[in-house]
């Protein structure tokens, strides 16, 4: 992307940056292929529309629409990729926007229905994109945010990390285009990382790549930051030549490649220019019009980048040679004619006559350049600037809203529930105190009663007998009541899977029946913690275990809650062997890492590390998440729920956990300790004695 495309009045940033994505989309289709598409047919028909496409657009989607209607019934796939294309060709090619939005309401029409939305979140998240990327050109920001945020959560439950470029890289044009460029680089570079994990032998993935990391150069460059617009400059070409040279070898792509130096080039040579290197920003703005006069695409390019040639030979006081520009851009103008850059050329023709002195060409250049930029400027309008973190703040905040009105009914009827079962536990043991107080009564007549019934009594006189020894300690009172509930909760959490496995679930009751699933998942994570508290660990049974492969094996099973906070597990561990149960150290382990994603935002990473100290294996979880109150750190290993609190989704914590971890740390004879930072992250330390 080109600081000169900028400039332009009517296109100037978007062109380039949704081509970019639109073709990358295009070559990342889902394996998924069900009676909603035809591969076999419009595979092909796509890969020569794109051939017919190198050389001319119109025809290429010409061939398109006469493909499509040589075919008897496309399926509702195949209608999705003409409209994505069809949308994509007006966005960037003819910028009739008001086609480009039928298009892309007539691809989000296609996902009307919850199963084809559920199949193809990734198609969904993009015909999303598309229509606010038509509203975001309309000006309309506002409603762009709202498309923009619902295809954010369509993406974020496709859980591929390499398309979350495509929201990064909006974004970042919406901060452009509001001229936040502080802002907006960030958000490209966002966009180059997420693509690092897309086919990286993909010339589409390569090109796309380059152009972010241009953009974000430029984005430097506009904000005035020239140290950083140089360094990412230069980073954009080092890139281009190290990862673009497998594909020198086709002209098509050699082609592109070049395109996109000359566009770094130019944009290079304008922050060279601003730091008074006039030499050089002439030397890279020639080099920038010789490659892209040669092309038919960037010829737009290149008479901007002439405009800039011919001011820095202006004010170097170089008439002759601003001449000589001057008239090669003319020549191109007449064959690529475009309102704003004729209005360029204007205006340096009468600098160029004032400076050699010819005052009535001059004048009449001057009065040209007024007429037009003075319809220009009618046209015009400043585009309303948004906040766009704002909307998405406000967005989420109705979201969980809504979402706290519906626990709250569902925390109503559990309530009712737990009434209704606590009035039925009481009926049940006032009738056997009531049966127990006449079976002191009458034991005489009780004696009296036949074998069945004798064995039925000495059973229940066994049950009592257990009853009364396990409520010797607050501790068995407690892992009994655990035990009891675990089945009742257990049935329901069975029950609400089924249920959401039914396909003909209404939304609003598949919520709810979410709801009741995950409170039944916390339930019965506090229902374990409870059943292991205060539990003997003196007659454990130790064996030799591999800690490093325990660790492996817990972060593995752990990355996938992870990655639904975007967050990143990154495991170092030496091999190391100690002496241990191996289910109980691997719960420790469980506890630290699960904590450590609790607790932390999304997006961030967690460190796992293990290595030999002393004779022992020192184990490391480190986050960067909310860090530990000082009030709270000295209760952190003591057995109350005063500890308690939510981590950074709201995720329910029971206080448990950390104390049964201390428990079975001490009983392997090894400590337990953390260190942290409120507000910047926490690091659990275990230290276990290695077995050589």
């Amino acid at each position: 992307m080109n600081e000169c495309s900028l400039s332009q009045t009517r296109h100037p940033v978007t062109g380039r940056i949704m081509l970019l994505i639109v073709i990358f989309a295009s070559a990342c289709v889902p394996s998924v292929q069900e009676q909603y598409e035809h591969p076999a047919y419009f595979n092909k028909v796509f890969s020569i529309a794109d051939s017919i496409g190198n050389f001319d657009a119109a025809a290429s989607y010409a061939y398109l629409e006469q493909a499509y209607a040589a075919f008897p019934a496309p399926g509702k796939i195949d209608l999705y990729n003409k409209y994505a294309r069809m949308h994509s060709y007006h966005a960037t090619k003819t910028y009739d926007f008001p086609l480009a939005m039928a298009y892309a309401d007539s691809a989000l029409y296609i996902f009307n229905e919850r199963p084809l939305r559920e199949a193809y979140p990734l198609y969904y998240a993009r015909a999303l994109f598309y229509k606010g990327d038509v509203l975001r050109e309309l000006k309309k920001y506002d409603d762009a945010y709202v498309y923009f945020y619902r295809g954010r959560e369509a993406l974020l439950r496709t859980k591929d990390t390499c398309q979350y470029h495509e929201y990064a890289s909006r974004l970042a044009l919406v901060y452009y285009r509001q001229e936040k460029y502080g802002e907006a680089a960030p958000y490209f570079l966002e966009a180059f990382r997420h693509l690092r994990r897309c086919d990286t032998t993909a010339f589409n993935t390569f090109y796309t790549r380059q152009g972010m990391l241009d953009n974000a150069a430029l984005s430097y460059d506009k904000a005035g930051n020239d140290g950083k617009a140089l360094v990412f400059y230069d980073s954009t070409l080092r890139f281009i030549a190290r990862k673009g040279a497998k594909f020198l070898h086709d002209p098509v792509y050699n082609n592109g490649i070049q395109a996109a130096i000359a566009v770094v080039y130019g944009n290079k040579g304008n922050v060279l220019l601003r730091t008074g290197d006039t030499l050089g920003a002439e030397t890279l703005y020639r080099q920038s019009i010789d490659i892209n006069s040669r092309g038919k695409d960037e010829k737009r390019d290149a008479q901007l980048t002439m405009a800039k040639l011919i001011a820095l030979y202006l004010a170097g006081n170089h008439p002759a040679q601003a001449k000589a520009v001057l008239e090669e851009m003319k020549a191109s103008l007449n064959v690529l004619p475009t309102a704003g850059t004729r209005q360029q050329w204007l205006l340096l023709q009468w600098q160029y006559y004032e400076k050699t002195g010819e005052q009535a060409r001059g004048y009449a250049a001057l009065k040209d350049y007024v007429h037009l930029n003075d319809s220009l400027q009618a046209t015009a309008a400043k585009p309303a600037v948004a906040d766009i973190n704002k909307e998405f703040v406000r967005m989420a905040g109705e979201h969980r809203l809504e979402m706290l009105q519906k626990n709250s009914e569902l925390q109503m009827a559990y309530l009712f529930i737990l009434i209704f079962l606590c009035l039925t536990i009481m009926s049940v043991a006032w009738m056997i105190w009531q049966n127990w107080r006449k079976s002191r009564r009458h034991v005489a007549a009780l004696q009296q009663l036949n074998q069945q019934i004798t064995a039925q009594h000495e059973n229940i006189r066994k049950s009592l007998s257990a009853l009364e020894q396990s409520q010797l300690g607050h501790y068995r009172m407690m892992k009994i009541v655990a035990h009891d509930l675990r089945n009742p909760v257990g049935a329901i959490h069975t029950l609400s899977e089924l249920l959401l496995m039914d396909p003909a679930q209404e939304p609003r009751n598949r919520q709810m029946v979410d709801l009741i699933k995950t409170s039944s998942a916390s339930a019965l994570n506090l229902i374990s913690d409870l059943l292991v508290l205060d539990t003997s660990l003196a007659n454990m049974e130790k064996e030799l275990v591999e800690v490093h492969v325990a660790l492996q094996y817990c972060v593995d099973l752990l990355q996938i809650k992870a990655i639904e906070k975007q967050q990143e597990i990154r495991l170092e561990a030496e091999p190391v062997k100690v002496l241990a149960c191996r289910e109980k150290i691997w719960r420790v382990f469980s506890n630290l890492i699960n904590n450590a994603i609790k607790f932390s935002p999304d997006g961030a990473s967690i460190e796992v590390a293990l290595k030999r100290e002393n004779g022992a294996a020192l184990i490391a979880v480190r986050d960067y998440g909310i860090g530990i109150p000082e009030g709270l750190q000295s209760k952190l290993f003591s057995q109350t729920r005063e500890a308690k609190r939510k981590g950074t989704r709201g995720e329910e914590s029971f206080g448990f956990g950390l104390s049964i971890s201390k428990q079975i740390i001490e009983a392997h004879n090894g400590k337990i300790w953390f260190e942290t930072e409120e507000g910047k992250g926490t690091t659990f330390y275990i230290e276990l004695k290695e077995v050589g």
